[in-house]
Formats: structure tokens, sequence, C-alpha cells
């Protein structure tokens, strides 16, 4: 019998990655590599794992849970809220990271971690693939921080200007890769300028601006959303939102529906490969989550659409929380949105929705009012699918 590594060899890198990206779950994706060098190597294609991780966007990144950051007069530090029950595998990976397998106090930062040796040294100013982006109070040089491997990546002060928003944008596929944008105001004009650095070169560079009055959104409202390779951040009014893309290094300014103007939303990417130039944003009204999207023609307007719909969560969410409580006077606002799960808070309460089931839990019965609240998830595949420089020759060995 001809021996089977010249068989898997003659099918060629390609048609193994055509097969591969259709494995339904990562977990096949990982079974499969593991059998054979060939499949490993062909596995382990950069370009590869972004196509499957777009086709896969409730399982990869891998989700931990919420990171919650109250303030200071409630002790001003970050705690992990694991999200699955203890006896899953994510709910264990969550407690090691909060444990002994990660530093969510940031001990390993400059000057002596998130307290230095007196007030709060730190702010934070987004969250993203496992990795946390701070500014420093004191000489405002910026830091990127991974709580689970305790590695932090120091930048330099963006340029002078007025910085007026911050983001983190993060491929799901290696956390140790990153880039970051400021969002200047010139002030001698009305023009927001972009600024940008990346993991690779840390120094800022000056990339484009747009004509906007209008300053960002304040409060929570006020964070970056990513999704289709670009960051997102609302403006004041509510009516439009300011757009960055890491693909072109260019400004847009998108109206947004009516019907989002005074919602929380976030930004997600669906997965689907068609869906690459289509924006969706994820709400909740009237107790029902709605999926909007956005296509863009070719003279810069956007239509809007609402795509779907869900079940009403008003009765169930009566009961979790005390049904003599009138929930009609106290809206679902949306955290965010991490590997196909919809963060929610109702006044102090915590929910997540998982958009494939839509099934509804209570996270903590811990008052979480006046936290900032950002899902937390850690970067896919593991390393070993990432070792691209030790992949096996074409002989499989």
């Amino acid at each position: 019998m001809a021996p089977a590594a010249p068989v898997v060899a003659a099918l060629g890198d390609d048609l193994l990655r055509e097969v591969f990206v259709r494995l339904p779950t990562p977990a096949d994706l990982l079974r499969a590599a593991a059998a054979c060098k060939p499949f490993l190597r062909a596995a382990r294609s950069a370009p590869f794992l972004r196509r499957f991780r777009r086709r896969h966007p409730s399982s990869c990144p891998r989700l931990l849970g919420c990171i919650l950051l109250f303030p200071d007069h409630r002790g001003g530090k970050l705690h992990l809220l694991p999200i699955s029950p203890p006896s899953s595998s994510s709910s264990s990976a969550a407690l090691a990271a909060n444990g002994c397998g990660g530093d969510f106090a940031l001990s390993f930062l400059p000057g002596g971690g998130w307290w230095g040796r007196g007030p709060a040294t730190w702010e934070q100013l987004d969250c993203r693939n496992g990795l946390l982006l701070l500014k420093n109070l004191g000489s405002q040089e910026l830091a990127v921080a991974d709580p689970i491997s305790r590695r932090c990546v120091s930048l330099p002060a963006p340029p002078a200007g007025r910085a007026v928003g911050y983001g983190l944008f993060a491929d799901h596929g290696d956390s140790s890769e990153f880039r970051v944008v400021c969002l200047s105001r010139d002030t001698a004009t009305s023009e927001l300028r972009g600024l940008f650095v990346s993991s690779g070169e840390l120094t800022w560079a000056d990339v484009s601006g747009v004509q906007c009055q209008t300053d960002l959104a304040a409060g929570s409202r006020a964070r970056a959303m990513q999704a289709n390779r670009s960051l997102y951040w609302r403006l004041d009014g509510g009516e439009r939102m300011v757009a960055f893309s890491t693909a072109s290094m260019e400004f847009s300014v998108l109206d947004l529906p009516p019907d989002l103007r005074e919602l929380s939303f976030d930004a997600v990417d669906k997965g689907e490969e068609e869906d690459v130039n289509v924006l969706h944003l994820i709400t909740m009204r009237g107790f029902r989550i709605e999926v909007w999207a956005g296509t863009v023609d070719d003279d810069g307007v956007i239509a809007w659409r609402r795509v779907e719909k869900s079940v009403r969560f008003h009765k169930v969410l009566t009961e979790m929380i005390n049904p003599s409580v009138d929930l009609y006077q106290h809206e679902l606002d949306v955290i965010g949105v991490a590997a196909g799960v919809v963060f929610l808070r109702q006044w102090n309460h915590l929910f997540s929705i998982d958009l494939e089931t839509m099934r509804l839990k209570m996270l903590t019965n811990k008052d979480c009012a006046g936290a900032l609240i950002y899902p937390y998830t850690i970067s896919w595949p593991p390393s070993f699918l990432n070792q691209q420089d030790k992949a096996p020759d074409e002989t499989g060995n």
C-alpha cells in the first residue's frame, strides 16, 4: 500500500485550504492540523487563518468574559468576570487568567502597575483581542498591555495636538500585532486628523484627515468599534459616526439610521466573505435585538436597512431581576459584541445573549453601575498554528 504522505502532498496546500476553510468548527481545524505535517503546514498560512476566522466569527476569537473597571472609590481595579459556567473549559481558562495565569492588577506596567505609588497612574482607553490600550496620566505616553502574558509595549505620546479619541485595532490571530489610532483635533481648523502607530513601527505617522466640526460622543458611547478592518467612533448628537479604514488609511463620515441615533450599539463582523463591504450594527430596542446593515454607494452615501429582529426579552428579564420592578424605566444598553455574544447592561445589572441560541444570562449579582465594561477575548488560533516559520517542508518532514 502506498504511503499516505505522498498522496496528501500531491493535493497541494491550496486545495487542502479550500477543504479546511469549510470545516464547521475551529476544533475540527485543530484536529485536522494535528493529523500530519502537510496538513499543519497548510493550516499555518496567515491569509488562510484570517479567512477561516472571518467565516467563524462566533468562535474565533475565544471569549473569556468581561473586564470591569470600577471608579476609584470602588477600588479602581480591573476584574475579569467569566462568562461560562464553572464546568466549561472557557471558564477554566478565564479563572486561570484571573489567578496565577494572568495579572489583571497590571503590576507589570512601567511605574509599578495601575496605581503606581499613589493615585491611579493609568487610564484605560480601549480593549480588544486580549490587549488593553492605556494612557499614563502623567507623561501622556501610551501602553498596550497583555494581562495574560504579562507583557507590555510602551508607545510614545502622540505628537502635539488635542487628542479627542483613541482606538486599538487588533487582528484576532496574533495578539503580538496591533495598531493604535489617535484622533486629534487640529486647533487651527475644524479637521479631525488620524495619527497611526503599529507594533511593527513604534513611531506615530499623520496619515489622513477629514473635515468634521462635531466632537466625538461623550462617555461610554465614545469608545471605538471595530469591523471590516475599520474603526468607528460615534459623533456627538448621534446622527453620524466617523470611520477610519486601516486598509486604505482614510477617514469617512457616515450617517446613522434615525432609529439608532438615541440607542447604544456596536459594530460587528458577520463573517460572510461577500459581506466585507457591508457594515453591520447590533442594538437593543424595545427589548429586542436588532441588526442593521449599511452599504456605501459610489458617492459615499450609506443606505441602511434592518435585516434581523429577535424575540422580545422583557418577560425573562423581569423574572431574572425582580417581578415588582418596572423594567420599562431602564432601557438595555449594548456594551459590546464579541465572539457571537452581545453584552448588555440595564441599570446596575449585566447580561449576555448568545446570538446563535438567543439564550439570555445574567452574568453577576454585583452592582455594575458606573463601571467601564469591555468584552474580553483571547486570540485564536493557538500558538502552534501561528508558528509559520517552523512549518515543515514539502515532503512532510
